[in-house]
């Protein structure tokens, strides 16, 4: 602040502010202003438009039908099993053991209280394998899996055990001084051996029925875990041959969206461990249900324990440009019989007459151009900024008016490619849950490349996003 003499007063002169300083002042608050905006802004999500097909896999839960014969004890007494479940044995092959008179319990618990039946590296690999299965299987509606693990568990223990008896098994028999001690079961035939019955072993493709297919009633018994048997009791059962069959129920809206009717042949992927083949197929029907019928020459081993298996049918899909559905969503559109739409001869322009009054009230047909979003046999589309709500269009050649004001609702996306949302066609070809494909080279369509809104329905036109 400064004083000035005035006479003999003193007048004080108060300095002016510095233009500089409120231009800085104003540019502060503006990047203030700025940075508040963008922190507080919800991110925009974007996704790059690209070329793709979809695979609507069909799921379903196949009846597994095998040649199947069980068989049953001539003795009674405790079991012990020598083969692997799932592997396979030859004619004489020892598959288990019965112990008439108990004794045999003792002599087998001092063998195996050595050190020599420690559990192999493969048996741990079993039981390892085991107990990630039943992780990634488990569900809570089907808590008796907690008995079936357990029984795998100690079958595979015991099996272990009873391996590494089997193999000295002379010197236990000699050291015994009887060789009545075991009744040695040995198999009559080739197959592969299961420990498990559910009263599935005589059904075939022409007698299962619908019943067969529901889970909630299925009821499998499981061998291994039996410790004693009594004769005529199942011991085992074995799979006789390498061909085998899938079942599947089908409904006609099955048959018609998967193009089921008239295939000899199909893929599929079995979904516990996502193995894929193509084989033998055909639809049989009951009289009163249709099923879906495989035919496998390989893989039975691999199930041979299961007869329920959760398969897809991989259905190849429509090519196209894949966008997510959350990127769909739907404007209004004025609808325009196509008889209305005429040319500007001059520049080729398509539009509409339009009757408009000049200022001194006198109506006039007047040539306005549109852009054309849509267009098909009977009508014709464009935005609603094109025209205002209650223009009346004239007929060429007519008297025939038509009044701008009803609306329908066309699919689409908003591209964001120059910062702000512009709506862009899309005819959905083919979808599932999480994308559709739409058709490329569309009028007003989305383009490869094109970067859309993910979220379209928190978003209108025109709206800035960058």
């Amino acid at each position: 602040m400064r004083f000035i003499m005035a006479g003999k007063k003193v007048v004080r002169y108060r300095r002016k502010p510095k233009a500089a300083a409120i231009i800085f002042g104003i540019v502060l608050v503006y990047i203030v202003c700025f940075i508040v905006i963008y922190v507080s802004k919800a991110k925009v999500q974007t996704y790059e438009v690209e070329v793709g097909s979809l695979m609507n896999n069909a799921s379903f839960t196949a009846v597994a039908l095998r040649k199947e014969e069980v068989y049953n004890s001539s003795y009674s007494g405790d079991i012990n099993y020598y083969q692997r479940e799932g592997t396979r044995v030859m004619t004489d092959d020892t598959v288990y053991t019965v112990d008439e008179t108990g004794r045999v319990s003792e002599i087998l618990a001092q063998y195996t209280s050595g050190d020599g039946n420690k559990l192999s590296d493969e048996n741990l690999t079993v039981i390892k394998n085991t107990l990630t299965n039943y992780k990634t299987e488990y569900g809570d509606n089907d808590f008796s899996a907690v008995y079936d693990l357990k029984s795998d568990l100690n079958a595979t223990v015991l099996q272990s055990i009873n391996e590494n008896i089997m193999a000295n098994l002379d010197s236990i028999v000699s050291s015994t001084g009887s060789q009545d001690l075991f009744k040695t079961v040995k198999s009559d035939k080739p197959g592969i051996v299961v420990y498990s019955i559910d009263g599935y072993e005589g059904i075939t493709e022409d007698t299962i029925g619908n019943v067969d297919f529901k889970k909630t009633a299925y009821d499998k018994q499981n061998l291994k875990a039996e410790k004693l048997i009594a004769a005529s009791d199942p011991a085992y059962k074995l799979i006789t041959s390498e061909n085998w069959t899938l079942m599947f129920p089908v409904t006609q809206s099955d048959i018609d969206k998967y193009s089921l009717s008239g295939k000899d042949t199909i893929s599929i992927k079995f979904t516990k461990d996502n193995v894929m083949g193509t084989f033998p197929f055909k639809i049989v029907n009951d009289g009163k249900n249709s099923y879906g019928e495989i035919t496998l020459s390989k893989y039975m081993i691999r199930y041979a324990t299961e007869r329920f298996l959760d398969i897809e049918i991989i259905v190849s899909g429509k090519s196209g440009i894949k966008v997510p559905v959350s990127a769909v969503t739907e404007n209004e559109f004025y609808k325009i019989p196509k008889e209305y739409l005429i040319t500007n001869g001059e520049k080729g322009n398509y539009g509409f007459l339009v009757e408009e009054s000049d200022s001194e009230g006198k109506r006039n047909q007047v040539f306005k151009s549109v852009d054309i979003y849509k267009s098909n046999d009977e009508s014709i589309y464009i935005k609603k900024t094109e025209l205002s709500a209650g223009t009346a269009i004239i007929k060429m050649d007519s008297n025939d008016r038509f009044v701008v004001g009803p609306v329908e609702k066309l699919k689409g996306i908003y591209c964001v490619n120059t910062g702000y949302t512009v709506f862009k066609l899309v005819e959905i070809i083919d979808g599932n849950n999480e994308y559709y494909i739409v058709k490329q080279s569309l009028s007003h369509g989305v383009s490869i490349y094109d970067r859309i809104i993910l979220d379209a329905d928190k978003y209108s036109e025109n709206e800035m996003i960058y």
